[in-house]
């Protein structure tokens, strides 16, 4: 399994199982050249991957597709997690009240030494960023805030319809599955994947003012469309290739 220079980590939670069509398209595309991950809402799970990301190749890429905080990544939850809890289920269940919240932190950002990070992550672009690079990590990508729920564009003071939500998380996949596969074909660097992104984001948000009209909150989708692109950062090496 190490030998696969892409790996692409997907924490159990049903709010991000949409994006499953980032990672079904790399395996669909490069095949043989990606492992996927999915943690599982279990503490064991949760350590296997860190183990797994451990033993990656330098030369490969860690993809990672989930939630998170300015400060750390998020793991697996469990389907039940936040709704009324009957201990003698829970106990029975533990996995369906599971969560971790807390996965990925400043505490064992040193599991990225050595490795090139891609992280589809609310504010990813923060201080988990710089404790991975300053924990050894060559590159880290990372994103600011991406509402893709009512309550996230509510929280934000927008309407949050649910034709937004579907609207923004079919955009944001087009985005990222194709900057992805462009970059990892063509042998290209972070600093370049960054300009994909920014590129197809600029396609994409004059498209929806320009040809979509009947989206009623086009405007708001097209905002967040620019914040995402805009708010893209890299920490660490820019000209690093994504697969060496």
């Amino acid at each position: 399994m190490a030998e696969k220079p892409i790996l692409v980590v997907h924490p159990n939670d049903k709010t991000t199982k949409f994006l499953d069509k980032i990672k079904d398209h790399l395996i669909e595309k490069f095949g043989e050249q990606v492992h996927h991950f999915n943690i599982y809402p279990n503490e064991s799970s949760h350590q296997s991957c860190l183990e797994r990301i451990s033993i990656h190749p330098e030369n490969g890429l860690i993809i990672f597709l989930g939630h998170g905080t300015t400060d750390k990544l998020h793991g697996g939850k469990g389907e039940f997690y936040g709704t009324f809890e009957n201990e003698l289920v829970k106990a029975e269940f533990p996995e369906k009240y599971y969560y971790n919240d807390n996965f990925i932190h400043q505490g064992n950002a040193i599991v990225f030494k050595n490795k090139k990070v891609f992280c589809l992550s609310c504010n990813s672009n923060d201080k988990i960023a710089t404790y991975s690079v300053d924990s050894g990590a060559q590159s880290f990508f990372g994103f600011g805030d991406i509402p893709t729920s009512k309550g996230e564009f509510e929280g934000k003071g927008e309407k949050g319809t649910n034709e937004l939500v579907v609207k923004m998380k079919t955009e944001l996949n087009y985005i990222i599955k194709t900057s992805l596969s462009i970059c990892i074909e063509r042998g290209l660097t972070f600093e370049e994947l960054l300009n994909y992104i920014q590129f197809i984001a600029n396609q994409r948000l004059t498209d929806v003012l320009v040809n979509q009209k009947k989206i009623k909150d086009r405007q708001v989708l097209a905002d967040y469309l620019y914040y995402l692109k805009k708010e893209a950062s890299i920490i660490g090496e820019r000209k690093v290739k994504l697969l060496n």
